[in-house]
């Protein structure tokens, strides 16, 4: 799958974040003809165009690649000022395209980044008969991404990993996650996928053991699992079918509404705690959460968002924010992650803030489990990364 973008919005950093975390190819075009060659094949695309990139030979040629190319499409624009500059028509030429995404104008992250998804979605069309059968023709894979975790001011160690969750559609290749987990939710289809991730970690670890490599792992949980009251009792018996302690497994859950303590996700998240499980806040955003509800939280550990870290890298007030919720996670005895690192000096930011552990690019992407074993191995510490 290729991101195509004009050249006006070479350098920009967010593409190529976007691109890097979605597993796209990053490809640019000068001008419609160019565009039209680009858009040749079977492969799968996304075209990004800002508002200077809207003429009618991109949307001509858009239009008469429907007929043979799956591709979605990006508009970063203000409509408003594009319809004033005399191009309504190209704009209703835009709109009647099948996988338009509309955003505003700018190159924001988080924007290009959900509605890349958004149009990846829809490509992919997924039923719920292609999901079951994803399942039952074990096409459905683990990925396993390492985290480190301080030893002392300056080592650094692996000794757990995410299992994060692909699917080698037989068409399409390996698909990533964001593209049909919300699908399978809408299908009411994470409670089996869900405990088929459980179970392939699992077994991962006891085969990870008899090579050698002693390592935990970290499982998502969607949000519609949390009203499961029966939970905990079925994860905790597949780990006790297999031998395993509860506590060689974290689950990940995203950020919720934490202020009623009676609500169901709760007791749940109790329930796992309980049976020893570790527990992990995914995706915490700091500003996102008030600081008074961390001691009712029933987590062992936070986990912060990539964008997060790159606010309070600019930021000096964010930075003490950051520091201050670090510290506080300290001392109600939870351990802090952090996400998305991909450079050595977020690398050395988070460990003025104390960071805990981390995970991301510069550490390793997700990889198959063998390439782990022999890369990731228990003697693998980091001092300097350079």
């Amino acid at each position: 799958m290729l991101l195509i973008a004009s050249d006006s919005t070479r350098g920009s950093k967010a593409l190529s974040d976007v691109a890097r975390e979605l597993s796209l190819t990053l490809t640019y075009f000068a001008s419609a003809k160019t565009l039209a060659e680009l858009m040749r094949g079977h492969s799968r695309r996304i075209v990004l165009l800002t508002d200077t990139d809207i003429s009618e030979g991109v949307a001509a040629c858009l239009s008469e690649a429907e007929a043979n190319t799956q591709f979605g499409v990006i508009v970063a624009a203000d409509r408003s000022a594009v319809r004033q500059s005399n191009k309504t028509a190209t704009l209703e030429r835009l709109a009647n395209l099948h996988d338009v995404e509309w955003t505003e104008p700018g190159l924001d992250y988080e924007r290009i980044s959900d509605a890349a998804r958004g149009c990846r979605r829809r490509m992919l069309r997924v039923s719920r008969e292609d999901l079951l059968d994803a399942i039952t023709n074990s096409e459905l894979v683990v990925q396993y991404q390492p985290k480190v975790e301080r030893n002392s001011s300056t080592l650094w160690q692996t000794r757990e990993a995410e299992a994060l969750l692909r699917w080698r559609h037989p068409k399409l290749g390996l698909v990533g996650p964001l593209e049909f987990l919300p699908d399978a939710e809408a299908f009411d289809l994470m409670g089996p996928i869900s405990e088929l991730v459980l179970s392939e970690a699992a077994l991962q670890l006891i085969r990870w053991r008899n090579q050698g490599l002693a390592l935990n792992a970290c499982i998502n949980l969607a949000s519609s699992q949390l009203c499961d009251a029966t939970l905990a009792d079925k994860y905790a018996a597949i780990a006790k079918r297999l031998g395993l302690e509860c506590a060689r497994f974290t689950f990940e859950v995203s950020e919720q509404d934490l202020t009623d303590p009676h609500a169901p996700h709760l007791q749940t998240l109790a329930a796992l705690r309980e049976k020893g499980f570790r527990l992990c806040l995914d995706n915490f955003r700091v500003a996102a959460s008030s600081l008074s509800t961390f001691e009712q939280l029933p987590f062992d550990e936070i986990k912060i968002q990539a964008s997060a870290l790159q606010r309070a890298q600019d930021n000096p007030v964010t930075v003490k924010v950051l520091a201050a919720v670090t510290g506080l996670a300290h001392n109600l005895g939870m351990s802090v992650c952090a996400e998305g690192v991909e450079d050595t000096e977020t690398f050395e930011f988070l460990k003025t803030i104390e960071c805990d552990k981390m995970q991301g690019f510069l550490i390793s992407e997700a990889v198959m489990p063998d390439i782990l074993r022999k890369v990731y191995g228990p003697k693998r510490d980091i001092e300097n990364v350079a």
